[in-house]
């Protein structure tokens, strides 16, 4: 077996091999659509290319000279050749127009008719070639069409050039930046290969039957193959995720490959050049495979062992990372978007989210899971114990995780869980202290309120005793009646917001008796009835079917509900009506009773609605802003929650829904 046609049957074997690992890769790992079917095409085309050829070659060796064999080996050859300049160029338009953020030009029927066009003369060359075919003579020069067809093939590949130049500049990624450069290099150097051989010399001359020109050109696609099966295998390329041990294997079996057929070479250049008996050769070189077999094998532990170092390598310093992170920050929205960020970019997955549940974690354990309907993907339950504290979403470039994925995200699961424990404890430390100094504010407020209430009150009392008397002196009474009832309505305003300074001031008295909600409301509202008729409004309870026992008194509920009811009164408009309504709400660790308090007023706008609790916040001409700030302080106090919600519609309206632990009797 000469050397180039060692070299040439050895090519076409890679050729095959490769072809159809590719096939099986984006048949697996990409969902079919029209790129992925152009592809396929392009692929399966190289793919018969490389096996008719070596098929031929194959023949040739083993003397099957069979006229008819060697025929049908190169017309396979010759027809497969024939479309692909056009599945060349068709993938690379469809590529641009699906990656490119701005395409060069949309396809349309009439474009991809006048991409296949050339074939349309197939049918002549098929008949050009059987008639005038010989053996001895270059497949790619049998025929009058060959100068036509290098000019047609040449054009594609300056035109596939162009668009992976236009994929370089808006590529951001520098491995698929050096892809496409090496891929342009490839295709020019073809089309300058092409353009010398059929135009600037004999074609007929230079593209010599088994002359290294035509081999060139006959093996030169394995090149750009290859490269993409090692981008796939290196960097997920075309969102391709395989398993390592896969790109292994198909390596360990091509270098075997290589090993037989470089034996089988020199067993005949030896018996050639030297008429030394080849089977000693052959039989001496496999006998040093199996020498070389232990040093083999310890290098490939060695290496094996190195890339597995390298994979915890980076899996640990991604740990570090998360716990470098979670010590450092104590917003938990901010650790859930680093953490989603790590993944995405150091695993290659398309997507990221990370959930937490809410409350405590509910039961579960640390085991992949189905998404929600109509989501792809796959879930991972972040779990501490017998808790699960929430779940990872994920998404791969391709429809399934590789084994390297899953591997990396089982070993991050515990650091992740670690880090939103971390994140949760100096959240909470930052939260209690803010608590604490907050309560040291109110509570050095509340001093300064009741101070300044109390020099306040004596003189209030007194003026409007003064006041008094003045009314009852018949002269004076006449004189400056409408003064003195001005004076006196002053008075009784001042002291009703010296009494909410000293509300505020005066701490929650925790009792450890228990009270019915209902009827506590059941009395407010009979105190505030008559103000609500004389202003026309209409107050209606909607009460649970059981009693609403809670732990307080009836004095701080009264307080609560008095300030919610008069605020109601103030902002209804006439005949609207103000609804007290309560309910239990099934509530995990313990059930809660729930009040709400609606009225149809104008509504609370959006932007003052987080700032109505705090304490001298108002929005009155003469409110004291103490109101709300009080009923949020008893109920927390009480162990309650309060929320609003407003407008309830286009009209406006303003619901207030506070929640009391529920005590069950």
């Amino acid at each position: 077996m000469k050397l180039l046609l060692a070299f040439r049957l050895f090519g076409f074997v890679i050729g095959v091999a490769l072809q159809l690992s590719l096939f099986i890769l984006i048949k697996r790992y990409r969902r079919i659509e029209k790129l992925e079917v152009l592809f396929l095409s392009l692929i399966t085309c190289l793919f018969f290319w490389n096996l008719a050829n070596f098929l031929y070659h194959l023949f040739e060796i083993t003397q099957v000279r069979h006229f008819l064999v060697l025929l049908s080996a190169e017309s396979l050859a010759f027809c497969v050749l024939a479309f692909l300049p056009s599945l060349l160029l068709h993938t690379h338009l469809l590529f641009q127009q699906k990656y490119l953020v701005k395409p060069l030009f949309r396809l349309n029927r009439m474009v991809e008719s006048a991409i296949y066009a050339p074939l349309l003369l197939l049918p002549w060359a098929v008949a050009d070639f059987l008639k005038s075919y010989d053996p001895v003579r270059s497949i790619l020069t049998a025929t009058v069409f060959a100068r036509p067809f290098a000019a047609w093939f040449g054009f594609s590949l300056l035109a596939s050039v162009f668009i992976e130049w236009r994929l370089l500049q808006q590529s951001q990624k520098a491995q698929e930046r050096n892809l496409y450069r090496v891929l342009i290099s490839i295709f020019l150097t073809v089309a300058g290969l092409i353009f010398y051989a059929y135009f600037l010399s004999d074609f007929q001359v230079r593209v010599e039957a088994g002359g290294y020109f035509e081999a060139w050109l006959m093996l030169w696609s394995i090149i750009p193959s290859a490269l993409l099966g090692y981008y796939i295998f290196r960097y997920n390329f075309l969102e391709i995720a395989i398993q390592r041990s896969f790109g292994y294997s198909f390596a360990g079996i091509l270098l075997l490959l290589v090993y037989l057929l470089s034996v089988q070479w020199l067993r005949e250049f030896v018996e050639t050049a030297y008429s030394f008996p080849g089977l000693v050769v052959e039989a001496g070189l496999v006998l040093a495979l199996l020498a070389f077999s232990q040093p083999l094998k310890r290098w490939i532990d060695s290496s094996v062992n190195t890339l597995f170092a390298l994979e915890i390598s980076k899996f640990q310093q991604m740990a570090a990372r998360l716990d470098e992170v979670s010590r450092s920050t104590v917003e938990m929205d901010r650790l859930l978007r680093f953490v989603e960020e790590l993944l995405s970019k150091e695993l290659d997955l398309k997507k990221v989210e990370v959930v937490l549940y809410p409350g405590p974690g509910r039961a579960g354990q640390l085991e992949p899971a189905d998404l929600p309907s109509g989501e792809k993907g796959e879930m991972i339950l972040l779990s501490k114990g017998d808790q699960t504290l929430g779940e990872i979403r994920v998404q791969g470039q391709a429809d399934k995780l590789s084994t390297e994925q899953q591997a990396g995200l089982r070993f991050l699961v515990t650091q992740i869980v670690a880090a939103i424990e971390n994140c949760k404890l100096a959240e909470g430390k930052i939260l209690l202290e803010r608590e604490l100094a907050e309560r040291d504010k109110m509570a050095t407020l509340g001093h300064m309120a009741a101070t300044v209430a109390h020099n306040i009150k004596n003189p209030l009392s007194s003026i409007k005793t003064i006041v008094q008397l003045m009314q009852e002196d018949g002269e004076v009474q006449n004189k400056y009646a409408r003064d003195l009832s001005l004076i006196k309505s002053e008075i009784d305003r001042l002291s009703h917001s010296v009494s909410q300074l000293l509300s505020f001031s005066k701490p929650t008295v925790l009792a450890t008796a228990s009270v019915d909600l209902n009827q506590v409301l059941e009395k407010t509202l009979q105190i505030f009835k008559p103000e609500a008729e004389r202003r026309r409004l209409r107050l209606e309870m909607r009460s649970a079917c059981r009693p609403l026992i809670v732990c307080g008194s009836e004095e701080v509920l009264y307080e609560i509900f008095q300030n919610l009811i008069v605020n109601a009164i103030e902002v209804a408009p006439e005949q609207s009506q103000i609804t007290i309504r309560t309910h239990i709400l099934d509530h995990e660790p313990g059930n809660k009773a729930v009040v709400c308090v609606e009225d149809e007023g104008p509504g609370i706008v959006p932007e003052i609605r987080q700032q109505i609790f705090k304490p001298f916040f108002t929005t009155k001409q003469k409110g004291t802003g103490l109101g709300l700030a009080v009923v949020h302080r008893r109920l927390l106090d009480l162990g309650g929650e309060i929320d609003c919600t407003s407008p309830l519609s286009q009209n406006g309206g303003t619901r207030f829904e506070l929640s009391f632990p529920l005590i069950v009797e």
